[in-house]
């Protein structure tokens, strides 16, 4: 049997839908207030659409949308590292494939957390892999943290099997 385990949230159309939403609900708005003007309703809207999908979205969609899993032999995640590929994930997100890095492919991985709010417990944020080419590739942890139930035992799970495959002795641990 294949073991795989999945972090965050993937890739969906969630995106384009609220653009399409917030485009819409802009435009009516505008066509309301600019005295039942039609052509001025419709300019605006397509703004608000364009503006949400293509310039909004695409600075949070690492964040919001940042899947990765891990199998015995390879990490699957999605590339976000340039405007083109974000974009491409919200207009085509089902047609986004995953990039495959092998663990033989990495060097080693750093660990970057946060303090909560009380600064009394430190909390995994994301994991940064670095690979024998010099390329880093983030791994988002925080979305995991946020759902119910015991978030912590997902995340502890992925620091100590990325540790074990790669047979680090320790953990570059980077405070934000």
């Amino acid at each position: 049997m294949k073991m795989k385990r999945s972090f965050a949230r993937k890739p969906s159309l969630k995106p384009l839908f609220n653009s399409l939403i917030f485009g819409a609900a802009i435009g009516t708005f505008s066509f309301i207030i600019l005295q039942r003007n039609f052509l001025w309703g419709a300019i605006t809207g397509v703004l608000a659409f364009l503006i949400q999908s293509t310039l909004v979205y695409p600075r949070s969609l690492p964040t919001l949308y940042n899947s990765w899993s891990v199998t015995e032999k390879d990490i699957y995640y999605y590339d976000y590292s340039t405007w083109a590929k974000r974009l491409k994930a919200i207009f085509l997100p089902l047609a986004k494939k995953q990039n495959t890095v092998s663990f033989d492919d990495i060097d080693f991985y750093s660990l970057v957390v946060n303090k909560d709010k009380s600064g009394n417990k430190i909390i995994p944020h994301y994991i940064i892999l670095r690979l024998n080419n010099g390329h880093n590739v983030i791994l988002d942890l925080s979305w995991n943290l946020s759902k119910s139930g015991a978030p912590e035992k997902d995340v502890e799970w992925a620091v100590d099997f990325i540790t074990n495959k790669l047979g680090q002795k320790s953990v570059k641990i980077f405070q934000v």
